[in-house]
C-alpha cells in the first residue's frame, strides 16, 4: 500500500472529505472521530496491509488501550476534550513512577546510540536524578534560552529518534494524527512503535513512559541533572 492509498483508506473510514485528501495533515482528528469507544479501528487496522502481518494488530491492541483510558471525550463541567485525557488516573505508587522514570531515560539513551545521535546520548550520559512530587507541576519556559540544555534534547530530538529508523513511508504518513492525539511526541511514539520494532532491534523504549502518562504524571525539567515527576493528588 503506498501513502496515498493509506491516507485515503484512513478518509473512507472516518467518511472524512478532506480539501487536500492527499496531504497527511488531513488526518489530524481523525482518531478523535471513533470516540468514545474506538472499536472500529481494530479491524481497520488488523485489515491494513503493512507489510508485516504483525504491525496491524500490535497497533490495534495500542490503540484500544487508549481508548479504554482517555476515550470518552467529555468534560465533568460540560464540553469535550479536543484531545485524549486521563481524566481519572489510578494512583501511582511514587518509587514505581521513579522507576518508570528511569527506565524510560534509559531506553531512549540505548536508542539515541544505535541510531547514531550523540547529542541525546551525552545528554543522558549520566542519566538525571528523578525526584518524586505531588500537585500540579509549573509550566515549561517557553522561551529557548531559558530552557535548558536537556528539556531541549526532550522535546525536540527525542522526539525525532525513531524517525531515524527505517520503517518505510507509511509511519511518517500517520505521524500527524497520532501526534494530535494528545500533542505528545512521546505518546505518538509509544502508540506507533509497532512500526519500527523490527527496524530498531530494541524493546519498546516509551512503555514506561506510556505507564505514567495512564497515570496522569507529568514530568518537568528546569535543569540538567533532574527530573522532576509530578503526580496527581488523590485527595
Amino acid at each position: 500500500m503506498n501513502n496515498e492509498a493509506l491516507i485515503r483508506k484512513f478518509h473512507d473510514h472516518a467518511a472524512l472529505s478532506p480539501e487536500n485528501p492527499d496531504d497527511p495533515d488531513s488526518l489530524i482528528g481523525f482518531f478523535q472521530t471513533f470516540r468514545p469507544d474506538g472499536k472500529s479501528l481494530g479491524p481497520l487496522l488488523h485489515d491494513l496491509d503493512f507489510g508485516d502481518p504483525q504491525i496491524g494488530p500490535a497497533l490495534a491492541g495500542r490503540i484500544s488501550e487508549l481508548f479504554q483510558l482517555a476515550g470518552d471525550d467529555r468534560r465533568p463541567q460540560g464540553g469535550r476534550d479536543a484531545y485524549f485525557v486521563v481524566r481519572n488516573p489510578q494512583p501511582l505508587d511514587p518509587e514505581l513512577a521513579s522507576q518508570w522514570a528511569t527506565q524510560w531515560l534509559t531506553n531512549v539513551r540505548d536508542l539515541a546510540i544505535s541510531v547514531g545521535d550523540s547529542e541525546v546520548a551525552m545528554a543522558l550520559d549520566p542519566l538525571p536524578s528523578i525526584r518524586v512530587l505531588i500537585g500540579t507541576p509549573p509550566k515549561h519556559p517557553k522561551d529557548a534560552a531559558e530552557k535548558s540544555n536537556l528539556l531541549t534534547m526532550i522535546q525536540q530530538n527525542v522526539a525525532g529518534l525513531v524517525e531515524q529508523l527505517d520503517a518505510g513511508p507509511l509511519p511518517t504518513t500517520l505521524r500527524p494524527a497520532y501526534y494530535f492525539i494528545a500533542c505528545d511526541a512521546l505518546l505518538r511514539d509509544y502508540l506507533m512503535w509497532p512500526f519500527y520494532e523490527k527496524a530498531s532491534g530494541h524493546p519498546d523504549p516509551f512503555q514506561p513512559y506510556f505507564g505514567l502518562w495512564q497515570h496522569g504524571v507529568k514530568f518537568r525539567i528546569f535543569g540538567d541533572d533532574q527530573v522532576d515527576l509530578y503526580l496527581p493528588r488523590t485527595d
